[in-house]
């Protein structure tokens, strides 16, 4: 009596034989072709997974349609793909975690999979109706649990963010509640200046990560980051930085620009753009070494370095550095407080000014961000920005304007 072939037979590429699942053995013989098909089809047509790498494109899917065969399969006790099992819920759920895809492009990958199933499957021969209701009720399914998995794990997300951000922002709040208390307490001291001015530094540190948040989630939403554009040297706006910066860093940052570089720029969106480089290298660097901001010209463009030694930033994760929220859970597991905002904030300026943010990291370099942007930004405000798919920022975006809101 001829046996029929398990997943594994089918992954080493032996045929199966058994009676009444001419649709599975199909399944399981083409598997790859399945896999290889949809994957080209995805690429073109979702825009979310363009750049996505090959193994986190294709997740838990090769599982996937190893529980269709079984389901696929007479005598099977599996009826259909979902039955006991998580495995698309998990798909879901790394979509959200891995990715930028939104609800509708895990929804458009099951229906280029659904599509590419029956091309291949029929291509010889018809499926039976039997066949054809498993697969329908399968892909139906699955569908609906990885969407269950993709808005729980996203929910989950949005839980954590905001208890973090609850947590940091405690912090610069605090700190002004306690000063705020001295002045309360001894109104004619000598040290009032030096309270209030740190209520105001407070102050503005919460405001500032409030911008960013802000900033971030309007970004995610697909919106253009709005800034105010205005001739200015960005050589004093960098300077202005670091002295700033330096109260805390002291003698850590180093200015490397023998000229000034005039041009229209958004000088606070900068400004605060350097700062979440610095803060960035501040965090990962290593702190016995200084941290070089280099401003430079070069063929109408603006050129502004942060280079920092340390650690390096492998390959793998270049790709992902500047999506927004991306880096809260490597930040928490690090010990290092941080929303995943910063260099996200960083790309949103330097795209809303015509130009780019790129990382250079290598063992024996250190790191360096490079800000590439014209000198003349103002021809390029209509220019689109980096496509990103709804995230967490999606379901709390506002509309607001960078320059604007500090007085």
């Amino acid at each position: 009596m001829a046996r029929r072939q398990d997943p594994e037979a089918a992954e080493r590429g032996e045929a199966s034989t058994h009676a009444g699942s001419r649709a599975a053995d199909r399944l399981l013989a083409a598997n790859e072709r399945v896999l290889s098909v949809w994957e080209e089809r995805v690429r073109k047509e979702v825009r979310a997974a363009g750049r996505e790498p090959h193994a986190i494109l294709i997740n838990t899917l090769p599982a996937i349609l190893r529980q269709l065969a079984e389901a696929l399969s007479p005598g099977h006790p599996r009826r259909t793909a979902t039955d006991g099992s998580t495995m698309a819920h998990e798909h879901g759920g790394e979509r959200v975690r891995l990715t930028h895809f939104g609800l509708e492009d895990l929804i458009a990958e099951y229906r280029i999979l659904r599509q590419v199933l029956f091309e291949v499957l029929e291509e010889k021969e018809r499926i039976s109706t039997e066949e054809r209701n498993t697969l329908n009720t399968s892909l139906d399914q699955a569908i609906m649990e990885a969407c269950g998995g993709y808005v729980l794990v996203l929910s989950e997300f949005r839980e954590q963010f905001f208890a973090t951000m609850a947590h940091d922002l405690r912090n610069p709040l605090n700190a002004a509640q306690a000063s705020a208390s001295l002045i309360a307490g001894r109104p004619r001291a000598d040290e009032v200046p030096r309270w209030a001015e740190r209520i105001i530094e407070n102050i503005a540190r919460a405001d500032r990560m409030l911008q960013d948040l802000l900033n971030a989630m309007r970004v995610q939403a697909g919106a253009r980051l709005h800034i105010e554009l205005q001739p200015c040297d960005m050589v004093e706006v960098v300077r202005q930085t670091i002295e700033r910066l330096q109260l805390d860093q002291g003698a850590r940052l180093v200015l490397v620009a023998p000229n000034p570089v005039r041009g229209y720029f958004a000088p606070d969106a900068l400004r605060r753009a350097i700062e979440n480089l610095v803060d960035n290298a501040v965090k990962y660097g290593d702190p016995s070494e200084p941290i070089t901001i280099t401003v430079r010209p070069v063929h109408e463009r603006l050129m502004l370095e942060v280079h920092n030694r340390g650690a390096h930033i492998p390959q793998e994760k270049q790709e992902t550095l500047f999506r927004a929220f991306q880096r809260l859970n490597e930040a928490e597991r690090s010990g290092k407080a941080g929303w995943g905002l910063g260099l996200a904030q960083v790309r949103a300026v330097a795209e809303a000014h015509g130009g780019s943010i790129a990382v250079d990291s290598l063992p024996e370099r250190g790191t360096t961000f490079l800000i590439d942007i014209p000198l003349d930004a103002r021809p390029y405000q209509k220019n689109p920005t980096t496509p990103v798919a709804p995230s967490v920022g999606s379901y709390l975006a506002g509309d607001v304007r960078t320059d604007s809101g500090r007085q």
